[in-house]
């Protein structure tokens, strides 16, 4: 089997979960005999590396703005386009892969995933398998950090919408199987559970341990129930227990509510307990003195209040320790109570300290016992052999069935309510609304023929047009040329030639296109292609690259609710339709007003249950001029257009009430953002990122000391 594994954690970089999976199913499948490939960014790669790791296996390491994703992407969308171009350079360099697999976390795949289901051809009957580890829009709920707040949100989306389009789902325990559901229609999709593979060390045979020595292994966070076991340990302190509580983790995780770190938050609350002694916070271990670490520990406390399959636990297990661990998430499902550890409920506010005090009042050959039991259960439930037989014939599944259907695996769709017709025929109209362009049309025109796709008409629907020059360039059309056609009309307005254009097409698919902007050569034939390829798509967008007073790129973003709800995140003025789709859901309403007639127009059409997609690709080019009737908007046309857009779509808006209404407390009004995929300031104004602040927080995620002194500033600043 060829098999690619994607990840944003592998050693030697990480000791975490994610990172310590990939380690042992990269080697689970080359020590047998598999061709194996591990994608990783690495910032200190200029381009991209390839290095041998062992016979079978090789680590591809590459930096994630190699070909600059992040002049139009925040850091996690940016991550995930880069994951994406890589592992079509290296298709295109040696082949494509029998699988690809990757985790869930900051949605790694979304942009993967939305190539091949868009029909790009070299990830075609690729199967995508996604493995749940720790989702950002369920682990973020729990650390009550705020879901809503750009780039957050857009992260969970890309989460969301990765797993939703894979072809396969693996999850390490039934709890986060259940707990994803929760939060994203499957359609009858299944959760393959398979346990993560560990290779277990020598037995633990018969080890001192100093009696009374509790230590929690894990980072301080809320999700990991920290708060909960110091709040233990305190009603067990102030009641006579003597014993000290060893804490091994990293204690730089910031909570959001009070934007400190745990470690400041921690020693000021409990600073008491720790000048006594009786709170021991060793900091960060690296993973290969861990058994230096619990060796002498009597009981190993792990109080997670969602966790998945932890291979902390695993590995407490693997030493022979005795465990207690809560029920509440999937280390569970990892404990036979009283046998092999031992498990106590966060629901019950004395079960924590009577089951401690009871584990410690075991005598040692009890102790010992259940550490034997606890290392058999990893030889026997973990062993690399067993799940690789198990998932190796999972995947064999996944690749003889790989997944060949024409529907676009959206988030959200609305049933469809209109009967769409499929029109005969490929013809392609692009529909041309006109008025004083003469200086513009001619570049406009020669990007349409320059397309890829020849089947095509084009529709100049000139809206009373009075400027001399541009009328001479509509007196220089050839009135031969059957491809192309002119339609008068009186000065009634954008929507209306829009309208006229499209009535007037010949063609099965429809395109807009102003006469002062310009496509890219391949934009209308991957267009069509996804139009062709997914029945329940019914028109199609692309990335825009403006020109002439800019040079920006504007990443536009498949349109769903409840975003789309609160901006246009679409090149809307440039689309590729279905035409019979349009005509029935589409129409420009002239009421609207100011240019954001065709905002409106991709509501209508998602409210129908008649959605559209992006091309993760510049395909459109967008002309900013001075003068362009966009640019003159002023904030109060703004504000009566979108007021009409959405009283217009009321009930359609007050299914997505909820989330609209988090988006906008989060990030300030809708026009004052254009891409979700950086955070905004809404304090003053709304600013994205700079290079320089995202640099300072990419370095305060790895040094604890940058990070406080960062939030200190925060706090001074508010």
């Amino acid at each position: 089997m060829n098999y690619w594994l994607l990840t944003t954690e592998y050693p030697p970089f990480h000791g975490g979960g994610i990172s310590t999976y990939c380690y042992f199913t990269a080697r689970m499948f080359a020590g047998r005999g598999d061709e194996v490939y591990v994608f990783v960014p690495d910032e200190k790669v200029r381009d991209y590396r390839i290095e041998v790791d062992e016979p079978g296996l090789s680590v591809i390491r590459f930096n994630s703005n190699r070909n600059n994703p992040g002049d139009a992407l925040g850091y996690t969308a940016r991550l995930s386009y880069a994951f994406a171009d890589i592992v079509g350079k290296i298709i295109s360099e040696k082949g494509a892969p029998d699988l690809i697999e990757a985790q869930d976390y900051l949605g790694i795949a979304y942009y993967l995933t939305q190539f091949k289901h868009l029909g790009y051809d070299h990830l075609k009957n690729i199967p995508i398998a996604i493995t749940l580890h720790s989702p950002a829009f369920l682990y973020l709920e729990y650390n009550r950090t705020p879901t809503f707040r750009f780039p957050d949100f857009w992260t969970c989306e890309m989460e969301k919408q990765s797993i939703r389009a894979a072809d396969l789902l693996l999850s390490p325990s039934r709890f986060l199987a259940d707990e994803i559901t929760k939060y994203i229609g499957l359609q009858g999709k299944p959760i393959e559970v398979l346990a993560n593979p560990y290779a277990s060390g020598t037995p633990p045979g018969k080890r001192a341990y100093v009696p009374n020595k509790v230590v929690y292994y894990g980072k301080l966070s809320p999700q990991k129930g920290s708060f909960e076991l110091l709040a233990y340990f305190q009603q067990l302190w102030e009641s006579g227990f003597e014993h000290s509580l060893h804490i091994i983790g990293g204690t730089d995780i910031v909570y959001q509510p009070e934007m400190r770190t745990m470690g400041q938050i921690i020693r000021q609350k409990y600073g008491a307990y720790i000048r006594k002694g009786m709170l021991i916070l060793h900091g960060k271990i690296k993973p290969a003195s861990l058994k230096d670490h619990l060796s002498d520990a009597h009981v190993v406390v792990f109080p997670s209040i969602i966790d998945n399959l932890p291979y902390a636990v695993i590995e407490a297990m693997d030493l022979g320790k005795v465990l207690l661990v809560s029920k509440q998430g999937g280390q569970m499902e990892m404990i036979e109570d009283g046998i092999d550890g031992f498990l106590f409920d966060h629901d019950d506010p004395f079960s924590f300290g009577s089951r401690l005090l009871e584990i410690l009042a075991l005598p040692q050959a009890t102790i010992e016992s259940v550490g034997e039991n606890a290392f058999r259960t990893v030889e026997r439930k973990y062993s690399p052999a067993m799940i690789y037989s198990l998932k190796r014939e999972i995947l064999l599944k996944a690749i003889g069935s790989a997944e060949k259907g024409n529907i676009f695996p959206f988030l959200h769709q609305e049933k469809n309510s209109i009967s769409i017709s499929p029109a005969p025929g490929n013809l392609l109209s692009v529909v041309i609304p006109f008025y004083n362009m003469g200086s513009y049309l001619q570049e406009c025109i020669q990007s349409i023929w320059q397309s890829t796709y020849k089947d095509l008409e084009i529709i100049i629907v000139d809206d009373g047009s009075t400027d001399p020059a541009s009328l001479d360039q509509l007196g220089k059309l050839d009135p031969d040329d059957r491809r192309v056609r002119l339609i008068h009309q009186s000065n009634t307005g954008l929507a209306h030639a829009r309208n006229n254009g499209a009535t007037a097409a010949a063609g099965a698919y429809l395109a807009f296109l102003d006469a002062d902007d310009k496509i890219a050569p391949l934009y209308y034939e991957r267009a069509i292609r996804a139009l062709q390829k997914n029945e329940n798509v019914y028109f199609v967008g692309a990335w825009a690259r403006y020109f002439e007073n800019s040079r920006a790129v504007w990443p536009a973003f498949t349109p769903q609710p409840p975003y789309a709800l609160v901006h246009n995140p679409i090149n809307s003025s440039s689309l590729v339709y279905k035409r019979n789709a349009f005509l029935a859901a589409g129409l420009n309403d002239p009421k609207v007003g100011y240019g954001l007639e065709d905002y409106d127009s991709v509501i209508s059409m998602m409210e129908q249950g008649l959605n559209g997609v992006v091309l993760p690709e510049t395909l459109f080019y967008y002309r900013v001029r001075n003068g362009s009737m966009f640019r003159d908007i002023s904030r109060e046309k703004l504000l009566y257009s979108n007021k009409y857009i959405v009283e217009k779509h009321a009930a359609y808006y007050a299914k997505f009430a909820p989330q609209v209404i988090n988006l906008l407390n989060a990030n300030g009004p809708g026009y004052l953002f254009d891409n979700p995929s950086h955070g905004v300031n809404i304090s003053v104004s709304s600013q994205k990122d700079t290079r320089l602040t995202a640099k300072l927080k990419d370095l305060a995620r790895r040094n604890e000391k940058i990070k406080r002194f960062l939030l200190t500033i925060k706090k001074m600043k508010k």
